[in-house]
């Protein structure tokens, strides 16, 4: 995934296992059962479930902050989708603080145009409530899939760590784009960093210190945006393993160090196969409400 520039909103990583939403659906069902749950209170739209494949449908036939006479226009013509509305409209809210150099640093690009309330909301958006430590986060039938990953990641020598500068960053990063179709063009997005943005890096690597994955993350202080993750695809055989054993480090790191909650853009647009790799990660479809301070901490 290329990095996200001015007025562009993050999206999550492409990977390599296209799936349909009703193939999502039925998995997410078999699986972990989601959606014959009673639902929690608030309404939630869990990823798999009928609402959430309608609602996705819905999200990508509209335009990025549709006007509301466009999203009327819709409802009208298709009474059905006055549930959807709702249900986003109920989702739980989760409230972000943001400094105003932080966003005159990254032009807005990841939280939205700011008013004159200095308040900006995100509706559906994927949100991972960070752990700080392993044992809880993988526990549960939910997270048997990624448990399963990431102990054959082990088994065949995958690690993942932060790197410190942007530059050793970097030389790995080539490595992976070097093995992908597009990834000339990606790299023209791998930009350094400028004044004023802070960004955690990260890298996965074979038993003999290969590169197969890479990741960076804007930071926000109690809350953070990971706006590129890319890896060989399939073109190595350690590389769908490295994917899940890269983010659940960062998370890891992350939230170790105070930060609270993982963005990685609007859970509804995200292709069928996006949409299962976050489910399997921990992400929920959350509302976000962003409030800017002009100084301090947020």
């Amino acid at each position: 995934m290329a990095g996200s520039g001015e007025g562009q909103v993050p999206v999550w990583p492409a990977v390599s296992q296209p799936v349909s939403h009703r193939e999502f659906g039925r998995t997410h069902r078999r699986w972990f059962g989601y959606a014959d749950r009673t639902p929690a209170q608030p309404r939630e739209l869990h990823y798999g479930s009928r609402e959430f494949c309608a609602a996705s449908d819905l999200a990508r036939r509209l335009p990025y902050s549709p006007p509301v006479t466009t999203l009327l226009g819709n409802v009208l013509r298709d009474p059905a989708l006055i549930r959807i509305v709702a249900d986003i409209w109920r989702l739980p809210v989760v409230d972000l603080r943001v400094r105003r150099a932080d966003v005159d640093a990254w032009f807005g690009a990841f939280v939205g145009p700011v008013g004159r309330t200095l308040h900006s909301r995100r509706w559906a958006q994927a949100v991972l409530e960070l752990p700080t430590a392993e044992k809880p986060y993988l526990a549960g039938r939910p997270k048997q899939a990624l448990r399963t990953n990431l102990r054959h990641a082990r088994k065949v020598g995958v690690a993942s760590s932060r790197i410190p500068t942007y530059e050793a960053w970097l030389e790995a990063a080539s490595v992976v784009m070097g093995a992908r179709h597009d990834g000339p063009n990606a790299m023209r997005e791998l930009n350094e960093p400028e004044p004023g943005q802070q960004v955690a890096y990260y890298v996965a690597r074979d038993a003999d210190e290969t590169p197969l994955a890479f990741a960076r993350v804007a930071l926000f202080d109690q809350f953070a945006v990971l706006f590129t993750m890319l890896s060989h695809l399939d073109r190595h055989p350690s590389a769908s393993w490295a994917r899940y054993q890269l983010h659940t480090f960062l998370a890891l790191d992350l939230g170790c160090t105070g930060v609270r909650h993982l963005l990685v853009g609007p859970a509804l647009r995200e292709p069928a196969g996006n949409q299962y790799f976050q489910h399997l990660l921990g992400y929920r479809v959350r509302n976000l409400r962003v409030k800017v301070t002009e100084s301090g901490a947020p």
